[in-house]
């Protein structure tokens, strides 16, 4: 993993609070980057047990792990 791929999972770990639900929409701004990365960036938070994600394909939310 790149030292900016960690600074970017990093910040969306830091922006996201405790039992909000995120589209990846509402942390393409925060990263200034394409929604496309946002979501790479988001799949591999899930798969690290970061995250968890609602299961659904159209409108997926994102939500910390405590």
């Amino acid at each position: 993993m790149t030292e900016k791929t960690q600074s970017q999972y990093n910040i969306i770990l830091s922006f996201m609070k405790d039992d909000i639900w995120y589209k990846a929409s509402d942390l393409v701004e925060v990263l200034g980057v394409k929604e496309t990365r946002t979501k790479e960036l988001l799949r591999n938070l899930v798969e690290d047990g970061n995250l968890v994600d609602n299961g659904v394909t159209k409108g997926k939310k994102y939500k910390k792990i405590k």
